[in-house]
């Protein structure tokens, strides 16, 4: 009964402690998007989501103006609800793109023009749209770390390096805790004194790292982790730059938090290294990646066909129907009717019969109304209502 009356006690503890931390954690996160690079792009009901992980070298957080640091590490993280999947993309740091009307490595883009212009170059090249994007420095990663007490990992090569101000050594094999100084070294590590290393250099260094991420999720996901979790939150909202409201940012850590690993897809973007007038890149393959790319683009399995719309006006007012319907044909819809509605609404309802996705690209797409499931199939795909919410 005591023991009963402890675990009891200390769970209601572990919920204050989370209560009180995660007041403090919104208070962070808020000040930060006042202050973020860029602004969201959000989505509606269950769309996919594309968030950007930038790791850049450490800057001082009490200059704001950090930008000039170029990322070391490119991740894109897709979560698709439907599927209740991620997939990971790691771009290489050496990747070719054009910015600005010159030829770079992509992880100048950050250097250049910061966030925005790295969002702007992964898009372009890609062909995709990032959401969010999640910025952190090395030092930063190391704290994270630590406060979820460390992360377990299998060593894949024996790591022998010594330079001036650092010295690397991990066995190949051995499983091993690491604090967040060690993280640190482990993924950023690449080649030995004795010029040994991963085959591909930075291409196996990133293979490394989305291991790595791996592991960290299912530290999240022990008992161990989840007692750290104030911790991280204080760490994570003093360091970490971003531009998810609150909202937004806890929904997605209790989809860390519930997500099998095993429905968390990793790639490396497919090309080859070149050498070009003297300087080492790589060179994206558009052809070998547009299948896995494929998985970042928005409604990808409905976007061969065309959306079947019919609108209906409940407001009265004359012509609104016939102003949405040139509004959806511009952005793609086959409009097959337009009409009124006898009952006033002041919410638009966006009725779908079964393809729930096809009426979340509609709520996206219009920026307003309320999904509603339609249990009569019809003409249409989907039955758009004008209500009140309409008229601008």
């Amino acid at each position: 009964m005591r023991k009963v009356k402890r675990v009891f006690i200390f769970i209601l503890l572990l919920i204050f402690i989370l209560f009180i931390a995660s007041i403090g954690y919104i208070t962070s996160i808020e000040k930060n998007i006042a202050s973020s690079e860029l602004p969201s792009k959000e989505t509606y009901g269950n769309m996919p989501v594309n968030i950007l992980i930038l790791g850049v070298d450490a800057g001082d957080y009490d200059n704001k103006n950090n930008n000039c640091k170029r990322s070391d590490t490119i991740i894109i993280a897709r979560y698709n609800p439907t599927k209740d999947k991620i997939y990971i993309l790691s771009i290489p740091r050496d990747t070719r793109v054009n910015i600005n009307g010159h030829y770079e490595k992509i992880n100048a883009a950050h250097a250049i023009g910061g966030v925005p212009l790295t969002v702007k170059t992964i898009e372009k090249m890609l062909g995709i749209e990032i959401n969010y994007y999640i910025k952190i420095d090395y030092e930063a990663f190391k704290k994270c770390i630590d406060a979820i007490g460390g992360v377990d990992v299998v060593v894949p090569y024996d790591m022998n390096y010594d330079a001036y101000d650092i010295s690397i050594h991990f066995k190949k094999g051995e499983k091993v805790h690491l604090n967040g100084e060690e993280a640190e070294k482990f993924i950023r590590w690449r080649k030995n004194n004795d010029g040994s290393g991963y085959a591909m250099g930075d291409l196996g260094r990133i293979a490394t790292q989305q291991e790595f991420i791996i592991n960290v999720v299912k530290k999240l996901k022990t008992i161990s982790g989840i007692i750290r979790i104030p911790n991280l939150i204080n760490t994570f909202s003093k360091y970490v730059k971003t531009n998810m409201d609150s909202k937004t940012m806890i929904r997605y850590a209790f989809v860390l938090r519930d997500i099998d690993t095993s429905k968390i897809e990793k790639k490396l973007l497919q090309g080859e290294p070149r050498y070009i007038r003297g300087v080492s890149y790589f060179i994206y393959s558009q052809e070998e990646n547009k299948d896995y790319i494929a998985n970042f683009k928005d409604n990808t399995n409905i976007l061969e066909e065309k959306i079947k719309v019919m609108i209906l006006n409940s407001t009265g007012k004359s012509g609104l129907a016939g102003e949405y319907k040139n509004k959806l044909i511009s952005l793609g819809y086959e409009v097959v009717k337009i009409g009124n509605y006898s009952k006033k609404l002041n919410t638009t309802l966006i009725n779908y019969y079964s393809d729930e996705e096809k009426g979340n690209k509609v709520l996206h797409d219009l920026g307003f109304g309320k999904l509603n499931e339609d249990k009569k199939e019809n003409e249409a795909d989907i039955i758009v209502i004008l209500g009140k919410d309409a008229i601008k």
